[in-house]
């Protein structure tokens, strides 16, 4: 595969990706339905119990959807700088210019979800001053490191994309701050990491 240094890397939610999660998702309750509506006279329950479900999941999920057939940026490096898109955990769309910006790191980190259970998701941020000053978890669409790269050079004058420690621990705040490892940063000190 060529990879042209010259384009922009965008990265857009799937419409397919989002009909495919709903239509799974769906499964279970429309089986329910259809269940009741062979005999409703007797099997009314099964009717309304998967009734209430997919109306519930069609209205948890409808910002989702929207997003799709609007084909929401998530992602984007560019001339402008980096586009970190709004992610599953609520933290708002920000664009940091390429003056802002020392390196991209893509990384593995556990983020806690629930007040029980993390989830280990992969992120990609944005490092300033050996500090990880902005992430997003990747979901629901892949992180290309080889386009990420080229488009990093190309744009940002060489800024580089590495791929960074795990983190144990992401912090759910909108604007947060992950100190990266000195043993880390002293390995990739001359790629303006540090």
């Amino acid at each position: 595969m060529r990879i042209n240094s010259g384009s922009a890397y965008v990265v857009r939610r799937s419409r397919i990706r989002a009909g495919l999660t709903l239509a799974l998702y769906s499964l279970l309750p429309v089986t329910a339905i259809v269940i009741g509506l062979q005999d409703l006279a007797v099997r009314y329950m099964f009717f309304i119990i998967g009734a209430g479900f997919e109306v519930t999941l069609v209205a948890l999920s409808r910002n989702r959807v929207l997003s799709a057939m609007r084909r929401e940026l998530l992602f984007a490096i560019d001339e402008q700088g980096v586009y970190l898109g709004p992610d599953d955990h609520g933290r708002p769309a920000t664009r940091i210019p390429w003056s802002d910006i020392d390196c991209i790191v893509h990384f593995q980190g556990r983020i806690w979800t629930t007040a029980t259970r993390p989830n280990s998701n992969r992120n990609v941020g944005i490092v300033q001053r050996g500090r990880i000053v902005q992430s997003r978890a990747i979901g629901g669409w892949w992180f290309n490191a080889r386009r990420a790269a080229a488009a990093a050079a190309h744009f940002g004058g060489g800024t580089p994309v590495l791929k960074g420690p795990y983190v144990p621990e992401v912090p759910r705040a909108w604007f947060h701050t992950v100190t990266l490892p000195a043993k880390w940063l002293a390995e990739n000190s001359g790629s303006r990491a540090g």
